[in-house]
């Protein structure tokens, strides 16, 4: 494994984080979009934390060995399918009810509003929005019904409100950010909390910027540099835990190094 890689999956040194939310010990958790990138980095930091994670994605041979490695349960599933209600089904048979719920899968269609055909435009709407949105229903109907409260949070992008050119990307990571809102005060009454966290240029297999930076990304940056995987998952680890975040709710937390601080001013 490349280095870069495996920053991604457990982050810049496994205890660099410092002490970790005791809350998080012994309960359950479910990833998706778990095999790579943010998803494998987030459920590499509950694992540390002492959560029993079950990590969600379509790639199974990745899957299966990214969860040898950090050590938790693997289901093969796709969100964006016909059904994610069964997939919770799934989650909720094997493991029981599950309390930390991370929605991370995204699909990003390359293409622009004239270009882009209904094929496209609709996965990305069964994967950014419908199955999360149903996915998510089912598994937290069964904290409801369990009179137990839960954290849930939905990792969105700086995309939910700057430009990216892939509109249908762009408006359904929007979509989710407002659900986040309806979320948090809808299920509060439940002892359920609900956030997301806004990812900005952040290194992944997917996006494979070098480690050296390059100067037309860095100088947007007020950090200087982008981010890894690690990054976004220690603020979800906050987020989840009830000791050091459970007075907050109905957040979408910006995760970009400053990325979105860039004003078109500064290119003058």
């Amino acid at each position: 494994m490349a280095d870069d890689e495996r920053r991604s999956a457990t982050g810049p040194g496994a205890d660099d984080m410092g002490p970790r939310p005791a809350d998080l010990a012994g309960r359950r958790a479910v990833v998706t979009g778990a095999a790579h990138g943010i998803g494998r980095g987030i459920a590499a930091r509950l694992v540390d934390c002492g959560a029993a994670v079950v990590a969600v994605d379509t790639d199974r041979d990745t899957l299966e060995a990214m969860c040898a490695e950090v050590g938790c349960d693997g289901l093969v599933g796709d969100l964006g399918g016909p059904d994610p209600r069964a997939l919770a089904d799934e989650v909720i048979g094997a493991h029981g009810p599950v309390d930390l719920i991370v929605n991370n899968v995204g699909v990003n269609p390359p293409f622009g509003f004239l270009d882009l055909e209904e094929p496209d435009f609709d996965s990305a709407v069964r994967a950014n929005l419908r199955g999360p949105w149903f996915f998510t229903r089912r598994l937290v109907q069964a904290l409801v019904d369990g009179g137990q409260g839960g954290s849930i949070v939905f990792v969105s992008s700086l995309h939910d409100t700057v430009l990216s050119l892939r509109p249908a990307y762009s408006s359904t990571k929007a979509a989710v950010a407002m659900l986040v809102r309806e979320l948090a005060y809808e299920l509060g009454r439940h002892c359920i909390r609900v956030n997301a966290v806004s990812p900005g240029s952040i290194r992944t297999k997917s996006n494979p910027i070098p480690l050296d930076e390059d100067p037309s990304i860095a100088q947007l940056i007020a950090t200087g540099r982008s981010g890894d995987p690690d990054d976004v998952a220690k603020l979800v680890v906050v987020l989840l835990s009830d000791a050091w975040a459970g007075y907050v709710t109905g957040v979408n937390l910006p995760v970009d190094g400053g990325l979105g601080l860039h004003s078109w001013l500064m290119d003058e």
